[in-house]
């Protein structure tokens, strides 16, 4: 049988019937388009596939055919896409053009728009879905920019709008007043600060320059120098200017100006902010003030009497007068402030001020030193008896009396030293020393009168004297020191602590140790002073020490601190190591005092009290250079002290004496410190004796404070001091 008359008779078109078309046009249709086009089963299976589908999962139609959505897409989009078919299944409602974002398992992403659609067998029930995506990526990245840039410029607007209002309320608020100047100097805008600074509106200023609306401030041509200056540079620039403000009063006041730029980076004009500083400039006047002058009494002090001398002494070559120092120094002084107290001794010097300063000439300068110290500058003195007549003006005007506080009349006297330059090749030093030292020649005369420096005689007598003079300024000029020498126990060799040792940083002599100068303090009466001050450094540093971790691993360190008898038999010595502890947060037991043997042997009931009220406190008592003698020996036992530091003993044939004194110490609960050890004998003699701690040469020598915290960290302690 013949095709023609075994298939469908053709149409009287000469084309196939309508079913063969509809399979030759979904043909064409699937391998031809580029757009995806699926047909799936009631699994969501792929039953056919476009071109354009395969194509975008580099697939042939034939291996998409059997997979689903899960095979092809990530799982999340694959669900979602299941979901949606099997609503289609089951309520036969198609889904139109769902934009979806359909992600890969490799990561990667597309938008479509998709349309799905239910799948009929001819006899009318669902068979499966069909659909098709269009990929709209780029639209909606187009869209999504869209949006953001719209955001964006919103948000531009927003902070635009923010900024505006910011800078508003911070030039309204301001205290400083900012201006904008146009290239002419006329103003082009001033905040509410300027308009109160220039006392004139806005209005009243734009347009106008500072001299045109007056009143013009006497730095004006300065001013518009500055603004030009930074016109023609574009460099930032500063300017101070002084001026009457509104209300009539002078101010002080700093601007800084900036260039103001275009486009183009021309400067179109300059923008400055101007402060009031006359509050800090009046506070920096006062300090110059009190840089140079003396808070008691108001006289220049010693920096501005040194440069007036200092200029003074340069000055005299052009003239025929010398240049006359007269240094007046008021006697008994600490009695006044003793007696009376210090409110009245102030007062008393403030008096005493303005007695010297109503004696002097126009051209003279009157000092304060410090403490009761004057000194009087005069210049072109022209005569000998000149000099003799000021210094005895200032030694009668000294002895009239004085009435301070309530009605308290005082009488007083001075003694006055004098020192003349004839030339300028004397320093302003010299002159003062030589003054300061004929004023000590008053005092060993007996006070209340004066003395003419005479080089030819006081420079024969300067040096004991000098010294006696430097020591009384030795404290306040900071030249005091301390050095640390280690306390080791000779059990094991652990440093214990350290005993403090005066040092005197002369400027002239180098370091003096304290049998240099310490005799020379128990006869000015310094002792006390010079005490009190290695108390209290040495607690500090022993504080600095305590408080670090790296130095105090084991026990606390212990200082030892020697105390004179004149320090015992003071008044409120307890009371005075009482505040040092609690000053300087450390514990009684950390600090040991130690007193002389001699000091404690001839102990009055002054000493004996004073025994008693630091043994409440807490410290510890130690017996300095104990004597290896007979006698010693018998005293130890009514020596209050917890501690017994022997002294130097000059051979090991004193060993059974030593030896004595260590048990009858260790009877008494004493602890005993073998001082000076300096060779390894003597430290194995007095280890075999059991003797307990030791300190010398061999142990270690005093230290500076760098050294000896190297050896609290366990290092090498380095070079020692004298």
């Amino acid at each position: 049988m013949s095709s023609r008359t075994s298939g469908t008779p053709p149409t009287t078109t000469g084309l196939p019937d309508e079913a063969a078309m509809d399979r030759i046009w979904i043909r064409n249709l699937l391998d031809a388009s580029d757009e995806v086009i699926y047909f799936k089963d009631l699994q969501s299976r792929f039953l056919r596939v476009s071109l354009g589908m395969a194509n975008r999962h580099a697939l042939t139609r034939e291996q998409v055919c059997g997979l689903t959505d899960f095979d092809l897409f990530a799982e999340e989009h694959a669900a979602s896409a299941l979901a949606d078919e099997q609503q289609i299944l089951r309520t036969g409602t198609p889904m139109v053009n769902k934009e979806e974002c359909e992600s890969f398992a490799d990561g990667s992403m597309r938008w479509v728009s998709t349309s799905k659609f239910p799948l009929y067998a001819p006899g009318g029930h669902i068979v499966g879905t069909f659909g098709i995506s269009h990929d709209i990526t780029r639209r909606v990245l187009a869209e999504q920019e869209t949006v953001r840039l719209a955001e964006a410029s919103a948000a531009a607007s927003a902070s635009l709008a923010r900024v505006e209002a910011q800078l508003r309320a911070v030039l309204n608020g301001s205290a400083d007043a900012i201006a904008q100047y146009a290239p002419d100097l006329t103003y082009r805008y001033i905040n509410p600060a300027g308009e109160r600074l220039r006392g004139k509106s806005l209005q009243e200023l734009v347009g106008r320059t500072d001299r045109e609306v007056g009143p013009a401030h006497e730095s004006a041509d300065s001013w518009e120098e500055a603004l030009r200056c930074v016109l023609a540079t574009g460099e930032r620039g500063e300017h101070e200017f002084s001026m009457q403000h509104p209300d009539g009063s002078q101010g002080w006041f700093h601007t800084t100006l900036s260039p103001e730029t275009g486009e183009d980076g021309a400067v179109i004009g300059v923008l400055t902010s101007t402060r009031d500083v006359s509050a800090s400039k009046r506070a920096e006047l006062a300090l110059a003030h009190q840089a140079m002058h003396d808070p008691v009494t108001g006289l220049a002090n010693r920096y501005l009497l040194m440069d007036r001398l200092g200029q003074a002494l340069l000055r005299m070559g052009r003239s025929t007068g010398r240049v006359v120092l007269v240094f007046v120094d008021l006697d008994q002084f600490k009695a006044v402030n003793d007696s009376y107290g210090h409110e009245v001794g102030d007062e008393l010097l403030v008096q005493l001020a303005r007695r010297l300063a109503a004696m002097r000439r126009r051209e003279d300068t009157v000092a304060r030193l410090g403490g009761d110290e004057f000194v009087v500058l005069c210049e072109n003195v022209q005569s000998d008896a000149s000099v003799r007549e000021i210094a005895a003006r200032m030694v009668s005007a000294m002895a009239e009396p004085f009435r301070v506080g309530a009605g308290v009349q005082l009488r007083v006297s001075a003694s006055v030293g004098v020192a003349v330059a004839g030339d300028a090749a004397v320093s302003a030093t010299d002159l003062l020393r030589r003054a300061d030292t004929a004023m000590y020649r008053v005092k060993q005369q007996g006070r209340n009168g004066f003395h003419v420096y005479d080089a030819a005689a006081d420079d024969r007598a300067e040096g004991p004297l000098q010294l006696e003079i430097d020591l009384q300024h030795a404290l306040a000029r900071g030249q005091l020191a301390l050095a640390y020498q280690p306390m080791l126990s000779l059990e094991d060799r652990r440093l214990l602590g350290f005993e403090a040792l005066l040092r005197w940083q002369h400027p002239a002599r180098g370091t003096l140790l304290p049998g240099d100068f310490l005799a020379t303090a128990e006869r000015l009466g310094l002792m006390g002073l010079l005490g009190a001050w290695v108390l209290d450094a040495a607690c500090a540093r022993l504080a600095a020490w305590s408080a670090t971790p790296t130095y105090t691993a084991g026990e606390p360190l212990v200082m030892a601190v020697n105390v004179s008898g004149s320090q015992l038999r003071a008044i409120g010595f307890a009371d005075q190591v009482r505040e040092a502890l609690a000053a300087h947060g450390l514990a009684p037991a950390q600090l040991r005092l130690e007193i002389s043997e001699r000091d404690l042997v001839e102990e009055g009931p002054r000493i004996e009290a004073t025994l008693g009220e630091l043994g409440k406190v807490g410290v510890q008592l130690a017996v300095d250079d104990f004597g290896t003698s007979v006698t010693s020996l018998a005293r130890l036992s009514r020596i209050p002290v917890g501690v017994v530091k022997l002294g130097r003993f000059a051979g090991l044939r004193q060993r059974d004496v030593v030896a004595a004194v260590i048990a009858a110490a260790h009877g008494l609960g004493m602890s005993v410190v073998g001082a000076g050890i300096e060779d390894a004998e003597q430290l194995a003699e007095l280890s075999a004796l059991a003797c307990d701690d030791g300190q010398g040469f061999l142990l270690g020598r005093p230290l500076e404070v760098d050294a000896a915290e190297r050896l609290l960290r366990g290092g090498d302690a380095g070079p020692a001091v004298s």
